[in-house]
């Protein structure tokens, strides 16, 4: 799968870093692998980097399917999506408008450092 999953207990925060092309499979498949990691807690916030990402082939569907369907994370986390590419932003904001009920704190960015701003942690 073209993502890097990290889990960093320290700071409360779940990053997925997608790189190449990304399709409807890669995306649904990611919660489960989320789920599955031992240090994944409900109470974490979220970073979505799609920055390394040179093509999205994702559906329609397939962000309704998600944004639908009962977040991993509790209600009150934040979840950030970094969208540097325009096709990426303006599917994430897709995705944002979609799942406006599911995960009310979702918010797009175009670069990691606002992503980090947002979540009071300093980067690596």
């Amino acid at each position: 799968m073209p993502v890097i999953l990290k889990v960093d207990s320290r700071r409360r925060v779940v990053y997925s870093t997608f790189y190449g092309k990304i399709t409807d499979e890669e995306i649904l498949r990611h919660g489960h692998t989320i789920k599955s990691d031992p240090d994944f807690k409900r109470d974490f916030s979220e970073i979505v980097d799609f920055s390394a990402v040179a093509e999205l082939s994702i559906s329609d569907a397939t962000l309704t399917k998600i944004a639908n369907a009962p977040s991993l994370f509790s209600e009150s986390v934040k979840h950030i999506i970094v969208a540097t590419s325009d096709e990426g932003f303006q599917i994430a904001s897709r995705y944002k408008q979609l799942a406006r009920k599911s995960r009310r704190n979702l918010i797009v960015v175009r670069t990691r450092e606002e992503a980090y701003k947002l979540l009071g942690i300093k980067p690596d």
